[in-house]
């Protein structure tokens, strides 16, 4: 009896011989939302003392069995004088090791400095959704927002 239960339970492991989260090496998972909305997306004006910030393209790729790129693409709007302002842009893209979980992704980015433009903290979980869709939430924002959450997929609809 025990024989055969464990029998079952090993043949229920090689089944769901990828019990991981899936990853698809090599095509960009796509920033498609924040929040909710399509990009570009912009911070409520109120979050803090600083100028809003727009999102305006993003994506994770898994480059490999071991490492992943992130980038994101973000620009605000500068009163240079009454009546004129200039847009800002900035990018910036770092590359992480990851780790798959049963349904989330680990990334963990070597280069991470605190206060840098790029990723808000040293590691970021992604959670995989159903359709294969990634989401990132992140924590610890000045009031009102409590959180940004983005939405990455390979297809267009996710």
């Amino acid at each position: 009896m025990r024989t055969s239960i464990a029998t079952a339970a090993v043949l229920a492991l090689l089944a769901c011989s990828d019990a991981l989260a899936p990853v698809t090496v090599g095509a960009p998972y796509l920033l498609r939302t924040v929040n909710g909305q399509p990009l570009p997306w912009s911070t409520p004006p109120a979050d803090s003392q600083y100028i809003p910030t727009t999102i305006t393209e993003g994506s994770v790729t898994f480059l490999d069995d071991s490492t992943a790129e992130r980038h994101e693409s973000l620009g605000r709007w500068v009163i240079v004088r009454p009546a004129d302002s200039i847009w800002l842009s900035s990018a910036w893209s770092q590359i992480a090791f990851y780790k798959r979980g049963a349904g989330s992704i680990v990334l963990t980015y070597p280069g991470f400095l605190p206060g840098a433009i790029g990723p808000s903290h040293a590691a970021e979980t992604l959670y995989v959704r159903r359709g294969g869709a990634l989401t990132l939430r992140e924590t610890g924002l000045i009031s009102p927002l409590d959180s940004i959450i983005r939405v990455f997929c390979t297809t267009p609809n996710c």
